[in-house]
C-alpha cells in the first residue's frame, strides 16, 4: 500500500468546521472529542475511502497526520469599550478563561496523545489592539448600524500566526525529498503552498488537495494531482449524532457513507 501523509492547516480546518456548524447545526457546541472524531473521519475518508474516480483504488497506508496550529492566546487585556453598566470602567478580558482557549488547549492535548500524529506549533504575533469585525464595519459604512450602538462583541483581538506556513512547507519538502511517502493529502484553502506542492510533484508525489468543499483558486489547482473534498456536514452529523438543519439537497439520496471507526492501533494513545 502507498504510504500517505495527511497535512492539516488547523486555522483553515477549524474555520470551515465552525462555519458549517453555524449554518447547519445552530446551537450545537463542539468539544475536543468532537474535533478528534472529525479529524479521524477525514483520515479514514482519504486512506480507506473509494470515491469519485477512485472507486477501484486500493486502500492507502497512513504514514502520519501533521496538524499545524499555534498555541491559543493566554493574555489578559482590557476591552475596547467601557462597561455597559456604568459606562466608565473598561472591563478586562482573560483569554485563558475563554471557551475557545480551553477547546484549543484540550484539542492540542488530545493530538499529542494520538498515535501517528505530529502537532506542529508556530507562534502568535500579538498586535496589541482590537479591530472591528468585517461585517460590523460594512454595516457602519452602509448606515445599517450606528457607532453608538457598538458593543465589545463587535470587536476581535488582532493576532497573527507566524511560522506555521513555513513548517508546513518544510514538511512537504522533507516528505518528498526523503521519499518518506508516495501520497500527500493537504487540507488547506489558499495558494501559499504552491511552491511546496510543485516541488513534491517533481519528486513523484501524488499530491491531493482537500479544500473541504471550498472553491479552489486556479493558481493552486494547477499544481496538484486532484481534489477530494471531505463533507463536513456528514462529519458533524456523525460527531454530534444529529441531523443538519437546514438539510442540504443531497442529504436524503446522496449522503456519503459514514467512515469506519479508527482502529485502536491508529486512534489509541501513544506508548
Amino acid at each position: 500500500m502507498k504510504k500517505t501523509a495527511i497535512l492539516i492547516d488547523a486555522g483553515f480546518f477549524i474555520q470551515r468546521v465552525n462555519a458549517t456548524r453555524r449554518k447547519h447545526f445552530k446551537g450545537s457546541e463542539l468539544t475536543a472529542a468532537h474535533f478528534m472524531k472529525i479529524i479521524w473521519g477525514l483520515v479514514q475518508y482519504h486512506v480507506n475511502g473509494k470515491h469519485g474516480s477512485h472507486e477501484k483504488r486500493v486502500p492507502l497506508e497512513l504514514y502520519r497526520i501533521y496538524f499545524y496550529d499555534c498555541p491559543p492566546l493566554d493574555i489578559q487585556t482590557r476591552y475596547p469599550l467601557p462597561s455597559e453598566k456604568d459606562h466608565k470602567t473598561t472591563p478586562r478580558k482573560n483569554f485563558k478563561l475563554d471557551p475557545s482557549y480551553i477547546l484549543r488547549a484540550k484539542l492540542h492535548e488530545e493530538l499529542r496523545k494520538s498515535r501517528k500524529t505530529a502537532l506542529r506549533l508556530g507562534t502568535l504575533v500579538d498586535n496589541k489592539r482590537w479591530q472591528l469585525n468585517d461585517h460590523v464595519l460594512t454595516d457602519l459604512i452602509k448606515g445599517i448600524r450606528k457607532w453608538e450602538d457598538l458593543t465589545n462583541d463587535d470587536f476581535h483581538y488582532d493576532i497573527k500566526q507566524k511560522a506555521v506556513d513555513i513548517k508546513l512547507g518544510m514538511d512537504i519538502t522533507t516528505l518528498a525529498y526523503e521519499k518518506l511517502v508516495e501520497v500527500i493529502v493537504l487540507v488547506a484553502g489558499d495558494s501559499d503552498f504552491v511552491p511546496a506542492a510543485k516541488h513534491a510533484r517533481t519528486k513523484g508525489i501524488d499530491f491531493i488537495l482537500d479544500p473541504l468543499r471550498q472553491e479552489v483558486s486556479p493558481s493552486l489547482s494547477e499544481h496538484i494531482d486532484g481534489v477530494q473534498s471531505y463533507s463536513l456536514i456528514s462529519a458533524l452529523s456523525d460527531a454530534l449524532q444529529i441531523e443538519p438543519d437546514p438539510v442540504p439537497d443531497w442529504w436524503s439520496n446522496k449522503k456519503e457513507k459514514k467512515p469506519k471507526s479508527p482502529s485502536k492501533r491508529q486512534s489509541g494513545s501513544k506508548k
